[in-house]
């Protein structure tokens, strides 16, 4: 019999309240029995087995620490069990059962029949006759024909010289003990084991000593142990999830295009050249639509951080649309305030009074952002498939670097010494044209079989159900930055910047809200001016910055300090690109030109388009406090003869 615990001591293992147990088992999230207690009130059982095996560790290792004096496991109600828990021997006998009650029911309402006893009689006889290797009395029909209308199929089958099947002659305390040994990392041999449990007996429980059987009774009964439960207490919770976590193969089957999108930074394993002649490699900002597989939104940087987030994110929803759910890890980048939430970093406040936050671009873009557990990398494809933009990308290149010293390329200090260095433009140019064009055209190869042997991009267009967009100036307004809240001050609102400062005011931001508390969002590009929000997130009105301070000091991203991580305006210089000298003779063709000129034919000759059931606008819905009505009174006039009576201007 399986081992059964009460809601209370499944709720002291999950570590949580007995009435949320009962809950989930009433709503059939948790398998238990339905029984009564000494008190006839109604209480539940549950196996131990319908626990997953980390919570299943964690009970014996609660028992084996605060053993009970004695174990009673509770007696539940008689359960009934499905067909397929039988055998297919005991599930013959089941059906010949019920054939033949049905059969001994059918003779005794046979015509002319005056006697139940005489016919019952005979009907034995018959039996006899036909299986005379069965032992068939009247009294085993009835009991065979009551477990049939109860549905007790384990009633019908013979249970004689099977009882001991599965059972130990190991006491539960002892057993607990030596799983509180054995499930230990340091993985101790079964007779060490079983050496520790002798002597915790003797201490704890000596009445029990002399019942602990030899070493083989252990070693059979390990095999009940499940493998999870073993693996996870003797090797820990990383080989637990490499070797015995379930991979779920049904979410990519169910999923559709822009239902997730994935997101992370890559460093490629290229030397460029910037603007400044500097040599760096550069980074990649990119969103992959988990379901199809294709980049969405890329963006190149010096360095990642949350402006380079944006601009890649923009133009991944300029392209395909805007996605229900975004999976990131937990780079600040991507967790900051006013993108997607502070998350795990956000600090309890210390008078016990929560904060105001703005809300977020992924919020107002009705985004819902995800985690990645931490050191969990399995848990995001799209770090695999960065490694495809470092075999199928950066390898293209004559300045890949390698990702280690291992790897490095011996003619590379031979191309950076022949100044064979190709420029940030021309980078960008060509990895746009490779994502795009090459990357997002190769043939599907992720874990839906029915999708094999399709383009990325049509398998993107085949399940893009719905499509939600916004139109260019909505998305610049959701996809602005946020300030901290600050108090109106007497010069309006600001933007610290490096040391500078950026004041934000007029005379009707001082008149209305001196002194109340707001927040005001802005263009990283365009500091010329900024839009105020009351704590309510209302927009109130766009208020300008201050002229001297804009021509005192001028704001570029450099300008800005990370945690603000306003971007210089992207250029784009019209310079013919360099001849790489690599390629110098005509008829050398590189890996680089193979995949650019499948990019180009790609591009001229793909044809398919996606065509969502569904197109849903995304807006940024913002309107002004303070409107003037149509035919009505004048708010601008009253407000200032207000003033005037109170002895102001």
């Amino acid at each position: 019999m399986a081992q059964m615990l009460t809601a209370k001591q499944v709720a002291e293992v999950k570590g949580c309240s007995p009435r949320y147990i009962k809950k989930i088992i009433q709503d059939g999230k948790l398998k238990a029995v339905e029984t009564v207690n000494s008190k006839n009130r109604k209480t539940y059982l549950v196996p131990l087995d319908a626990l997953d095996e980390e919570l299943q560790h964690k009970y014996y290792q609660l028992i084996a620490e605060n053993p009970p004096e004695e174990i009673k496991q509770p007696e539940p109600e008689v359960e009934k069990a499905a067909i397929d828990e039988f055998t297919e021997d005991e599930r013959k006998e089941i059906d010949f059962w019920i054939d033949l009650t049905k059969r001994w029911q059918s003779y005794r309402k046979m015509p002319g029949v005056t006697s139940l006893a005489e016919v019952d009689k005979k009907f034995v006889t018959l039996c006899s006759l036909e299986h005379p290797e069965r032992s068939i009395s009247v009294d085993t029909l009835y009991r065979k024909w009551n477990a049939v209308k109860a549905d007790d199929m384990k009633a019908l089958v013979d249970k004689r010289n099977k009882w001991k099947k599965g059972t130990s002659s190991i006491d539960e305390t002892i057993w607990q003990a030596f799983l509180y040994y054995y499930l230990d990392e340091a993985q101790h041999p079964v007779t060490k084991c079983l050496e520790y449990t002798k002597m915790w007996a003797q201490e704890k429980r000596p009445d029990l000593y002399t019942q602990i059987p030899a070493y083989p009774s252990f070693y059979r009964r390990l095999k009940s142990v499940p493998e999870g439960v073993k693996v996870l207490g003797r090797e820990g919770h990383k080989a637990f999830n490499d070797r015995c976590a379930p991979y779920i193969k049904r979410i990519y089957d169910e999923m559709q295009s822009n239902e997730w999108w994935i997101a992370d930074n890559h460093t490629f394993d290229v030397m460029v050249r910037d603007k400044s002649g500097k040599l760096h490699r550069p980074y990649l900002t990119a969103f992959l639509d988990a379901r199809s597989g294709i980049f969405t939104g890329y963006y190149i940087t010096y360095n990642p951080g949350s402006e380079a987030t944006l601009i890649a994110l923009r133009k991944g929803i300029l392209e395909y649309g805007i996605p229900d759910n975004i999976y990131v890890d937990n780079g600040r980048e991507f967790l900051t305030f006013d993108i997607g939430g502070l998350g795990h970093r956000k600090k309890k406040p210390k008078n016990g009074e929560e904060t105001f936050e703005p809300p977020g671009v992924f919020k107002r873009l009705g985004i819902n952002m995800t985690n990645a557990i931490v050191r969990n990398a399995k848990a995001k494809i799209i770090e695999r498939r960065f490694n495809d933009v470092k075999n199928g990308l950066s390898r293209l290149f004559n300045t890949y670097t390698g990702g280690s010293v291992v790897e490095k390329p011996e003619r590379l200090k031979y191309v950076l010494k022949k100044d064979a260095i190709y420029t940030d433009d021309e980078f960008q140019e060509y990895v746009d044209a490779i994502l795009k064009y090459y990357f997002n055209m190769m043939e599907y190869d992720g874990p839906v079989a029915e999708d094999k042997g399709k383009l990325k991009m049509d398998v993107f267009n085949e399940h893009l159900i719905k499509r939600r967009v916004a139109a260019a100036e909505e998305l610049n307004l959701m996809l602005m930055r946020s300030s901290r809240p600050q108090a109106v001050g007497r010069r309006g609102v600001h933007l610290d910047i490096n040391g500078g400062r950026l004041e934000y005011w007029n005379d009707e931001l001082l008149m209305r809200h001196f002194g109340e508390k707001v927040y005001f969002r802005y263009n990283p590009n365009d500091l010329k001016e900024v839009r105020i929000y009351n704590l309510e997130d209302k927009y109130l009105m766009t208020v300008p910055v201050d002229n001297t301070a804009v021509l005192t000091y001028g704001a570029t991203k450099d300008d800005v300090k990370a945690g603000m991580a306003v971007t210089r305006k992207l250029e784009k210089i019209a310079n013919e690109y360099k001849k790489n000298v690599v390629i110098a003779e005509a008829d050398r063709v590189t890996a680089l030109d193979l995949v650019l000129r499948q990019a180009q034919r790609n591009k001229e000759s793909y044809t398919g388009k996606a065509d969502p059931k569904v197109l849903e606008v995304q807006r940024a819905d913002e309107t002004p406090v303070y409107q003037k009505v149509v035919g009505g009174v004048d708010l601008d006039t009253m407000i200032e003869n207000a003033a005037k009576r109170q002895g102001g201007k």
